[in-house]
Parts: structure tokens; C-alpha cells; sequence
């Protein structure tokens, strides 16, 4: 089966399913297929990432290295992960975070939770509880992101939040979190309170799991 016939026969199960029927790999392939080999590409990279959510929130180092990918096909990967990242925004911004909690979660999880590196995600809301800006740090290492309390402490008092939620992940997979995770999290709950915003969670998540300082009564 050559290249063209095999792009027909996806698209031929895709539009009989809706996607559906394919696996993780062949919605990888369809989706590269107009910038790279698809097939074959979209296997090293189940094969390298493990999982098609590690694959988009593969970074460009990460996805460069990838023999086979280009940057038509990188580009078409962070489409597909500011794509899902929006829809769950665009949820969030309908409700009030404070008496949706889950919800928020399900963002952090979906938007960090399966980077192979850490990264920060920082949500600000208004006094009704709503979604007004994110601030996004994805500059860590594998196992380290900083967390600058004086910049997350500055953005809020420009656009007059009233709260903040953070979030960041281990890719180790172990939810518990670090002395220093605590440490920071009380300096920069004690630094809202003293400008007048609340920090109302901070939520580390990995994969399959997550650890919540709210609900664990440490907030």
C-alpha cells in the first residue's frame, strides 16, 4: 500500500467514525501526514513519548530531535495542544473556579500533567471566582521549575485579581509534594494575603494523579 492509498483508507475509517476507530498512533499519522512521512514518524514518537498526551506537550527541543520531524509537523503538534488548552479555558471562563474546583483540575492536569518537564501554570480571578488572565512559565527542567512569587504577586496587582490558583507537575510521577513545594506555597500565600489577593489552591499534578494543598487542609 503506497503513501496515497493509505492516507485515503484513514480518512475513509476517520469519516465513517469520526476519528473514532483509529489509534493513538494513526490520529498521530493523519495529522503529520501532509508535512512528513506520517506513519512512520508518528511511531517513533509513540514509541520515544509513550503516550499521545506526552506528545503534544512535547517541547520544540524535544520534538527536533525526532528524525523525520520538520517544522511544518512540530507546528501542526503545538496546534493540536492549544487547541484542546482553549476549549478547556474556554470552559473554565463560563464558570466561577471557586465553586468548581474540578474543573480547574481537569485544566491543570490536561494543560501540564503530561509534560516530561516542569512548567508553572498560574490562573487569576476575579472576585466572582472567574478566569481573567493565566500566566504560563514552561521554562523548567525535567525536575525543577522555580516559582517566582514576585512576578505571580506583581501580575495579579496589574489586573486586579482577587485570587490566584497555581499549578505545576512531576514528571516523576510522585505527587508528594517537596519541602521546598511548601515553603514557597505558604511564602506565597502569606504574600497575597498581605496585598489583599488569596491564594486559593495549589495543585501539583503528574499523569494519573494530583495533590491538592487546599484539600489536604495545608492551605
Amino acid at each position: 500500500m503506497n503513501n496515497s492509498e493509505r492516507k485515503e483508507k484513514l480518512e475513509t475509517r476517520i469519516l465513517s467514525s469520526r476519528g473514532r476507530s483509529l489509534l493513538d498512533h494513526e490520529l498521530l499519522e493523519r495529522n503529520l501526514s501532509a508535512y512528513t512521512e506520517g506513519r512512520e514518524v508518528a511511531k517513533k514518537l509513540m514509541e520515544l513519548f509513550g503516550s499521545l498526551g506526552r506528545v503534544i506537550n512535547a517541547d520544540l527541543h524535544e520534538l527536533k530531535n525526532v528524525t523525520g520531524m520538520n517544522d511544518g509537523a512540530i507546528a501542526s503538534i503545538f496546534c493540536l495542544k492549544e487547541i484542546f488548552d482553549r476549549i478547556l479555558k474556554g470552559k473554565l471562563k463560563k464558570l466561577s473556579i471557586l465553586d468548581n474546583r474540578e474543573e480547574l483540575l481537569k485544566y491543570f492536569k490536561a494543560a501540564i500533567g503530561q509534560s516530561r518537564k516542569e512548567s508553572l501554570r498560574v490562573v487569576y480571578l476575579d472576585r466572582s471566582g472567574h478566569l481573567i488572565y493565566e500566566y504560563i512559565q514552561d521554562c523548567g527542567t525535567i525536575d525543577r521549575v522555580p516559582l517566582y512569587v514576585r512576578e505571580i504577586i506583581k501580575q495579579g496587582l496589574l489586573i486586579d485579581a482577587a485570587s490566584v490558583a497555581i499549578s505545576h507537575n512531576h514528571p516523576s510521577g510522585d505527587i508528594e509534594p517537596s519541602k521546598e513545594d511548601e515553603d514557597n506555597t505558604l511564602t506565597l500565600a502569606a504574600t497575597c494575603e498581605n496585598v489583599g489577593m488569596k491564594l486559593i489552591d495549589h495543585i501539583i499534578v503528574t499523569q494519573k494523579s494530583h495533590f491538592s494543598f487546599y484539600d489536604s487542609g495545608l492551605l
